[in-house]
């Protein structure tokens, strides 16, 4: 009898899933963020697709939505990009404009702040998946490989716009897998990363959809992608189908992969309050949403986590044309006016710009199917004036709209969508999980715990700050036994530090993870940080391991 309970409890236990085991069992992370998607998106998005389907209907995110997110950056309530994205991938508050880097201390700031640390690269959870766990990794985005959220991923710096600074060191990070645009800036690095191994494809779809090589950095677009609204099908893949191939070639790797796809652009139409390029842009995202929780259904080892970095415009459903009526209004009032939009208020920009003045009032009905005021055509040529004109000072472009803005402050007010900015907003945003073993956030969490969630789900409670010490010693501390330390400045974007220990004379360049040693080139595991705000080369220890 106690033998056949004690195997009873055997097989019981067998059964049910332990947290360890659950933890074991996630090989593979798909960070989704639709940037700068306030809650409203959602709402705006979900009614527009029930309007053109023509029967109620739900979004691809929707059933996985569990939580919100309180995400701030270290000194102010309002977040940037960069440091949003940077908390998620680091754990660590920062500032605005700091990508994956250690804030200084400062006198409004809303969490204790490390003097000592100021300036400090921070190892992302990207590195450590690839450097610790063997795992793949890889970036979609919709804007540029240097825009703060993929550079969060994989870059360090206290200056989001130190733009050719931050592709180098991805260039040198060892990303497995980059599909996004902007292909003008990734031209000086195609003969190194083909030499490293990697397939580099600009602007060519089909060879985009015939690689099979694992190793692919694929971009459209000579700056950025173009809005999915404005995008050709037959030249562009969307951002579904980028997301697709990104995850074919990571799961390749055994190990599981860590993977951030991001709606870029969500963001750049908000900023522009251009409503139907927001709502096509989410929509366009959360097919992408279908294509990553898909996989995971089917894979049964990947976790999928969800979430904006911040919410941006204010973006409401109702605005000052609804404030009597509001309630008698059909969903055919609000969204069938949208529906007409067919070109972003960017492209349209564009349009206008190659115009004749004249042309002005056809143009609106053509795209928008307004009509416009006599009034309103003299602001879009005065705002065309400003676009064109690049005599203009900066302070006379601060107090005018730009053409963008005033176009869409135009087809606006035609709108029962509000807006109380062209910036950023400090709202909590959406939480979506898919865990295989139902593990899922709910309620408010901040910013910090998000990281923290990840990083237990790859196992690495106790490996990123370690990892930090590892990867990022300052020079000074690392060669204490130097007999010269010297540091060159060879261009704006690229530092040497030359130093003498013992018989060997190291050579580290900026942003690149191949150093010389005695002349003989070495290649590192991750990529030295050069800061010029304290004159310091932050190293990774294992240069040690190759000194005689």
């Amino acid at each position: 009898m106690r033998k056949i309970f004690f195997n009873l409890v055997v097989i019981i236990f067998l059964l049910i899933p332990t947290s360890f085991s659950q933890k074991d069992s996630i090989r593979s992370i798909i960070v989704m963020i639709p940037d700068g998607t306030s809650m409203s998106v959602l709402s705006l998005a979900r009614w527009y697709k029930t309007f053109t389907t023509g029967e109620p209907t739900s979004l691809h995110v929707d059933p996985w939505l569990c939580g919100l997110v309180k995400t701030h950056s270290s000194n102010a309530p309002i977040g940037d990009s960069a440091p949003t994205t940077s908390c998620y991938m680091t754990g660590y508050l920062s500032q605005t404009g700091f990508i994956s880097t250690y804030p200084p201390k400062t006198e409004q700031d809303l969490t204790p702040i490390d003097e000592n640390r100021a300036y400090q690269p921070l190892i992302t959870l990207m590195e450590a998946a690839r450097i610790k766990l063997k795992k793949s990794i890889g970036l979609v985005f919709t804007s540029y490989l240097m825009d703060a959220t993929p550079a969060d991923c994989a870059a360090h710096s206290y200056n989001r716009k130190y733009r050719d600074a931050i592709a180098k060191q991805m260039v040198h990070n060892q990303i497995d897998v980059v599909i996004g645009g902007g292909s003008q800036p990734i031209i000086p690095y195609v003969d190194f990363l083909k030499e490293e191994g990697y397939d580099v494809i600009l602007d060519n779809i089909d060879e985009f959809r015939h690689s099979k090589n694992p190793l692919t950095w694929a971009f459209f677009g000579n700056t950025e992608m173009p809005y999915n609204i404005d995008r050709d099908t037959a030249e562009v893949p969307s951002l579904a189908e980028m997301t697709a191939v990104a995850l074919k070639k990571l799961s390749t790797n055994p190990n599981g992969f860590f993977l951030m796809v991001e709606g870029s652009k969500i963001d750049w139409a908000a900023h522009n309050n251009d409503t139907k390029t927001i709502i096509d842009e989410f929509l366009a995202f959360d097919e992408a949403v279908e294509v990553a929780i898909n996989f995971a259904k089917n894979d049964k080892h990947t976790l999928v986590v969800i979430l904006p970095d911040h919410g941006n415009s204010g973006i409401a459903l109702g605005n000052t044309n609804s404030n009597k009526g509001y309630d008698k209004l059909s969903l055919t009032q609000i969204i069938e006016p949208i529906t007409h939009h067919s070109v972003s208020a960017a492209n349209m920009a564009d349009i206008l710009a190659k115009s004749q003045p004249e042309e002005i009032p056809q143009l609106f009905k053509k795209y928008y199917q307004i009509d416009i005021s006599n009034e309103q055509q003299k602001e879009i040529a005065d705002a065309l004036h400003y676009h064109l004109n690049k005599n203009i000072s900066t302070e006379e472009k601060k107090v005018s709209l730009s053409l963008e803005k005033t176009i869409t402050k135009i087809v606006n007010s035609n709108l029962y969508i509000g807006y109380t900015t062209y910036g950023h907003t400090g709202e909590d945003v959406f939480l979506a999980l898919y865990h295989p073993y139902k593990q899922i956030q709910c309620g408010l969490i901040t910013n910090v715990e998000v990281h923290h969630f990840l990083r237990e789900a790859l196992r690495l409670e106790n490996s990123i700050d370690s990892l930090t010490n590892e990867c990022f010693v300052p020079h000074q501390l690392l060669f204490q036994s130097a007999s010269q330390l010297k540091i060159d400045s060879i261009n704006p974007s690229t530092v040497q530090l030359h130093a003498v220990v013992g018989k060997s004379k190291i050579v580290v360049e900026s942003y690149d993870n191949f150093i010389k040693i005695n002349n003989q080139p070495i290649k590192l595991s991750s990529v030295p940080i050069y800061v010029d705000k304290n004159s310091t080369f932050y190293l990774p220890r294992e240069i040690l391991r190759y000194l005689p």
